[in-house]
């Protein structure tokens, strides 16, 4: 009678205990990520999506076959990850530079946040609006490393919905915490989630781990 209790109870407290640790790893591999992005780093390119399978060792990041030049998107694969990469650019008002350089009567994007690249590699199947919180930018807009074109005047660029509500009301919104950004200044952007099937015993199951940097 004991071990009815007992038994689950430990079941849940391995299952959480080792979400735990991959929390930490997704973390982890997110962040450095991240810095990489920042720093030059071309998630297009097969060697760096080799270093982020390296770096998500034990996750199950699947990236398939090697390939040359530039892949905008790696994202028809297996496996139970999912990394996407996005820059992003804050567009001022029909006086900032960025308008006045394409007139402010096609300045379409004033006084919004807009995708200026997105890459994504691993299993494109877990990208849904909690794994992929900026939403998928238009493949159409985008050449083959993700960078998007005419992000000032086309309004495929615009990020939509709540992602943008949520982006203006993080950095734009005086708070007193945080200075607005100003025309043309830019946001590097990682998000990363491993499922966890293998954490799944009876009705207790690991609802896999997710991160996102902003630097």
């Amino acid at each position: 009678m004991v071990a009815v209790l007992l038994v689950p109870m430990l079941i849940g407290a391995f299952v959480v205990g080792m979400n735990l640790i991959r929390s930490i790893q997704c973390n982890q591999v997110c962040r450095d990520l991240d810095s990489m992005y920042i720093h030059g780093g071309d998630f297009s390119t097969y060697p760096l999506q080799q270093e982020a399978q390296r770096l998500a060792q034990g996750l199950n990041l699947q990236i398939g076959g090697s390939f040359a030049g530039n892949q905008q998107s790696n994202a028809a694969n297996a496996g139970n990850g999912l990394v996407t990469v996005t820059q992003i650019m804050w567009i001022g008002s029909t006086t900032s530079a960025n308008c006045v350089a394409v007139t402010a009567a096609k300045c379409t994007n004033a006084n919004s946040f807009v995708y200026t690249q997105q890459i994504q590699f691993g299993n494109g199947t877990l990208a849904n609006s909690s794994t992929v919180t900026l939403g998928q930018c238009p493949a159409a807009i985008m050449n083959t490393s993700g960078v998007v074109q005419d992000y000032v005047t086309n309004a495929q660029a615009q990020i939509a919905g709540s992602a943008q509500a949520n982006l203006q009301s993080l950095w734009q919104v005086g708070n007193g915490t945080t200075t607005p950004l100003t025309d043309g200044q830019v946001v590097y952007i990682v998000e990363t989630y491993f499922q966890s099937p293998d954490l799944s015993v009876g009705s207790l199951s690991g609802n896999g781990v997710f991160a996102r940097y902003f630097f």
